[in-house]
């Protein structure tokens, strides 16, 4: 049996740079297995498990949920209303909830102040614009 030439095309392409014998145990492998056991394993790898969050990071993204606003404005708004109720100089910019809570550990803030911060910042909104969800 012969190959037409588009098939031995692309059957070259996709040999390239391997020796006989491995071409010889790649064809048996093949041979001795269906379909699905072959693509099972040319399939990726499972991903890598994700490292564990920082529960602060949830609880403030709960406590923070009624503010309609990206994280990183999130993360501004808390670092503001945290320096003017601890009435500390927080010079620093997050660009999200997880580095504000981390740089807000440096400066020793424990977890419960900044907890306590975030939800007197969504209280502070909603009295001032009185509402539920803060926009």
């Amino acid at each position: 049996m012969s190959l037409d030439a588009d098939r031995a095309l692309l059957l070259a392409s996709l040999v390239r740079k391997r020796t006989r014998a491995q071409l010889k145990r790649l064809f048996a492998v093949i041979r001795a297995h269906d379909d699905r056991a072959l693509f099972a394993a040319l399939a990726p790898g499972r991903r890598k498990p994700k490292r564990p969050r920082d529960p602060l990071v949830r609880d403030l993204e709960l406590a923070l949920k009624p503010i309609l606003a990206p994280a990183a404005e999130k993360a501004e708004m808390l670092v503001e209303h945290l320096s003017k109720k601890y009435r500390r100089q927080l010079g620093f910019e997050a660009k999200g909830l997880a580095e504000a809570a981390r740089r807000c550990r440096a400066v020793q803030l424990s977890d419960e102040q900044i907890l306590a911060g975030a939800r007197s910042l969504v209280a502070h909104l909603a009295k001032r614009h009185g509402r539920e969800s803060v926009v």
